[in-house]
Parts: C-alpha cells; sequence; structure tokens
C-alpha cells in the first residue's frame, strides 16, 4: 500500500496545482500597483527615529547654600546610570520652578552636554566632588546640538530651567548640599 500511495500522490499534488492554476487565471483580476505615497513632512521640527523607551527616575531633595547663607530646596530626579544620564530630560515640555534633574558621575572629569531633544531651556550646574558650583551655563537652547562643555572637571551637573540660576541668585561657589558631594574632596 505505501508503494501504490508513493506513486498516486505525486500525480494528485499535480492535477491538483494544475486545477488551481487555471482557476486562478480565470477569475484573477490584473495586478495595479498603486503609485507610491509621498510621506508628509510633521510639522514639528523635532523627529524621533525610534520608539523611545522613558526611563525611571528616583527622586530626592537637594540644597543649594547661596553664599549669603540662604538656601534653597529642590526636589531633584536622580540621572545615576548611563541610560538615564543619555535620556536626561529629553522630551519634557515643562518643569516646576523647584525641580530639576541631578547627573552623578563615577569620577571627576570634564562634561558635556547637549540639548538633542530637550524642548525646554536649562540651566546647567557643574559641580565639584564637594558640591562647590564650578560653572553655571545659562538657558541652553531647546535642541541646540553644540555642546555645553564644563569649564573644570566636574563630578556631577544639577539642570534647572532656564534662567532659574540668576533668577534665584545661585552663583560659581555656592554648595549643593547632597549625600553625593563630600565637604573637604573638592578637585579645585
Amino acid at each position: 500500500m505505501s508503494v501504490l500511495l508513493r506513486a498516486i500522490l505525486p500525480v494528485f499534488f499535480c492535477a491538483f496545482f494544475l486545477i488551481s492554476q487555471s482557476c486562478a487565471q480565470d477569475t484573477q483580476e490584473p495586478l495595479v500597483i498603486p503609485p507610491p505615497i509621498k510621506a508628509q513632512q510633521p510639522q514639528s521640527s523635532v523627529f524621533y527615529t525610534k520608539k523611545v523607551v522613558q526611563q525611571q527616575f528616583e527622586t530626592d531633595e537637594i540644597v543649594v547654600q547661596k553664599s549669603d547663607g540662604e538656601e534653597l530646596s529642590f526636589n531633584v530626579e536622580m540621572a545615576l546610570t548611563p541610560t538615564q544620564q543619555a535620556q536626561g530630560l529629553m522630551y519634557r515640555t515643562e518643569m516646576d520652578d523647584q525641580a530639576g534633574m541631578l547627573f552623578v558621575f563615577n569620577d571627576v572629569a570634564m562634561r558635556s552636554f547637549w540639548m538633542k531633544n530637550t524642548l525646554i531651556p536649562l540651566d546647567m550646574l557643574f559641580i565639584d566632588a564637594d558640591g562647590t558650583i564650578l560653572h553655571i551655563h545659562d538657558s541652553a537652547q531647546p535642541q541646540d546640538l553644540t555642546s555645553v562643555k564644563s569649564k573644570y572637571p566636574a563630578k556631577a551637573v544639577l539642570e534647572l530651567n532656564g534662567g532659574a540660576a540668576d533668577k534665584m541668585g545661585i552663583e560659581e561657589g555656592d554648595t549643593v548640599v547632597h549625600p553625593y558631594f563630600r565637604p573637604g574632596v573638592g578637585a579645585q
């Protein structure tokens, strides 16, 4: 029986294929290829090339001690991992006045930031290992690809709303108080 089955099956499949092809030719409509579709450019100047997976950030309170003794409290998101630091404040459309993001690195080194996909202006405060604010870059412009570089090696960077440092009287030489900073261990 298996010899007979082996002989009949190829004939059966061949006959089925020929019958199906002749039926399909009788009823098949001619193939029409539509013209290419022109993609419209989005109205926004922000282009997203891939799906963004938003990182989760822990929050903590920091204090900026000004030279006149005044203390300013901020509730900041902590950018501690390379993935969090790469995302930073990208895609945000607003931020509270007493909020910010603190980027803390494993070493003290020259730092460079840019504003790619960042939609709000930001002040960048470059901070030494002891918490001293070494350099303030005022109001970095949204979506600017120009590098914002620290003037001195820094352990951390605090990002606030653009113009906040000037408005609140925060100056170079003021101190950021948080457990990540250890007084007396600054590089400067």
